[in-house]
């Protein structure tokens, strides 16, 4: 007997129309010219095959397993932009607002740009769905000043448990003496 579990919490970061529009775009000139590249290659790679030494055939295959590779890259540029416009939709659309507990705050390895981080470990709450823990990695300079016990304003998608956070919030102004 089969049993339905639950998607897997994810943190997600929403993305506007703009930026879809930017990686879309992008994705649409890697996929369309590599495209092009790897059938021009192959067909001349193809073409040439007798007149050619068998030295520049392997050039050609590999010329055209570049441009093909480039292609994918292209293709899933666009597939994972669309699909995250679409969450981002989603939980505007389904969301419900939350609470996010932060049970551990720990040290977690830079991003590939150098961007330093730290992983909270979350306990997300709210009306409409069941609570659920989450361990995620999230940008030091936005997410630092979280300590153990801090509750962050968060929203999720009840159904495919995609949720965003806020920052915490900023601690009051110290009040001058006398005033």
């Amino acid at each position: 007997m089969a049993t339905a579990r639950a998607h897997e919490p994810v943190l997600l970061d929403p993305k506007g129309p703009v930026i879809t529009a930017i990686a879309c775009t992008v994705g649409a000139a890697l996929f369309l010219g590599a495209g092009g590249a790897c059938a021009y290659v192959t067909v001349r790679t193809v073409a040439d095959l007798d007149e050619t030494g068998s030295g520049w055939v392997w050039v050609g295959v590999g010329l055209a397993l570049a441009a093909a590779f480039t292609a994918c890259v292209g293709l899933s540029t666009i597939l994972f932009a669309r699909a995250e416009r679409q969450a981002t939709l989603q939980l505007a659309a389904l969301g419900v607002d939350a609470s996010a507990l932060v049970l551990a705050v720990a040290s977690a390895p830079p991003t590939t740009d150098d961007y330093y981080q730290v992983r909270l470990l979350m306990r997300i709450s709210g009306s409409g769905f069941e609570p659920f823990e989450c361990d995620t990695e999230v940008l030091k300079y936005r997410f630092g000043s979280a300590t153990q016990g801090t509750v962050l304003p968060a929203r999720v998608n009840p159904v495919t448990r995609a949720f965003t956070i806020e920052r915490p919030p900023a601690p009051p102004a110290p009040v001058a003496e006398g005033a």
